[in-house]
């Protein structure tokens, strides 16, 4: 197919087929190197797969709207005031300590990281509650 026969809004689609669909980046060498951010833990291939799961105004590639609407997920999930007195006006020393104390017991209880599993198929939908977490990592 000719490019020059096609729409300009079919093109754009292309073109984001393209960059969605890359499994290496030019530049660098590095295939994770067009990410802002990627889950820890897991191959590049894996990355991709999981990618390919979410919209593509939330793929968190460098520079994109998907990178500044995970910044504002994580400005809302941790906002500066629960850790931060700077931000918080006037407050007591005692306030100050307990917020201290609220941040160190938030980091310690709260705080963590996620893990991404491939589950097989089975054509039935799960919540987060109905996953063995056993039997993941058994694998």
């Amino acid at each position: 197919m000719n490019r020059s026969c096609l729409s300009p809004a079919s093109r754009i689609c292309i073109a984001a087929d393209v960059h969605r669909h890359s499994t290496s980046d030019d530049d660098s060498g590095c295939v994770l190197e067009e990410y802002a951010w990627v889950p820890s833990g897991v191959k590049p291939d894996t990355v991709h797969m999981y990618f390919a799961c979410l919209p593509e105004d939330k793929i968190p590639y460098v520079n994109s709207v998907g990178e500044k609407y995970r910044a504002r997920q994580l400005q809302y999930q941790l906002p500066p005031q629960d850790s931060d007195p700077r931000y918080c006006g006037k407050l007591t020393d005692t306030e100050e300590k307990e917020l201290e104390q609220f941040e160190q017991a938030r980091k310690k209880d709260c705080l963590g990281r996620g893990v991404i599993k491939q589950l097989p198929y089975d054509n039935k939908r799960r919540h987060c509650h109905q996953i063995n977490l056993m039997s993941l990592e058994k694998r």
